[in-house]
């Protein structure tokens, strides 16, 4: 009984040990809550690792994410996710939210590069000192409303020619962040790029995070690092308890 009793006490001493830094990281981090954050996507053809990487990003931290395509009709990405846009862009209004964020993809030259209502869309966002965003071949779009003129930015390489015509310093760097203007250079990149533009809608200074172009492999997830260490923990609290009771055993012997 006394030894189950120390097993249980120590595990749950642990578990109490690993989860605090886990809840106190998340509350540094802060929320989204009342935010409202835009996505634009290519009709055909969006790069869809830009798309619901950073969607699940936002949406986690708390923020209302919507999208919006050349179209109300269900847009395609390159791999094959299919999604079904909130709004047309003819019928946004850059006041209404927090941030606009475009989406890359191959479908970005033919359904967004000179979409004039999406360039006034983001032109004005800027002005009213939102934060705008955009990744991969998207950030043509910023370039093309003159809003990368003098800036660093980063982009894919295909769209670098792009970028500099419109005035940016182009950086090859995984994101790229100018005052409240973040460009991300490709789907590698998504993840830095939302937690960038989540850290300006919070207030706070965000950390530039480069990353290499190959896609990283996928981590671990938290929830079995922590039930790991908790098992592993377990078993020595119980290695222990029965080193113990072995001790007590030979001295009742002797």
């Amino acid at each position: 009984m006394c030894s189950k009793f120390v097993f249980l006490l120590t595990s749950l001493s642990i578990l109490f040990i690993l989860l605090t830094p886990l809840t106190a990281t998340v509350l540094a981090e802060g929320t989204l809550e009342g935010k409202k954050i835009l996505m634009v996507i290519a009709q055909q053809d969006f790069r869809d690792e830009e798309l619901f990487k950073p969607k699940a990003v936002f949406e986690g931290a708390g923020a209302s994410v919507f999208v919006a395509a050349p179209r109300k009709e269900t847009a395609t990405g390159m791999l094959g996710g299919k999604v079904q846009p909130d709004f047309a862009i003819s019928d946004m209004n850059a006041s209404e939210f927090d941030a606009v964020v475009v989406v890359g993809g191959s479908g970005s030259p033919k359904y967004l590069w000179d979409d004039t209502q999406l360039r006034n869309l983001v032109k004005d966002a800027y002005a009213d000192g939102k934060v705008v965003a955009a990744i991969c071949l998207s950030p043509v779009v910023l370039a093309r409303a003159g809003i990368l003129k003098g800036k660093e930015a980063t982009a894919s390489s295909d769209a670098v020619a792009e970028l500099k015509k419109g005035g940016a310093i182009y950086k090859d760097e995984s994101v790229v962040i100018a005052g409240r203007v973040v460009t991300g250079r490709d789907p590698a990149s998504a993840e830095a790029f939302a937690n960038a533009i989540a850290s300006l809608l919070r207030g706070e200074e965000p950390k530039q995070t480069p990353q290499p172009t190959q896609q990283p492999s996928s981590p671990k997830p938290a929830g079995f690092e922590l039930f790991y260490a908790v098992l592993s923990a377990a078993a020595a609290s119980l290695l222990t308890t029965r080193l113990l009771t072995t001790r007590r055993g030979t001295k009742r012997v002797k």
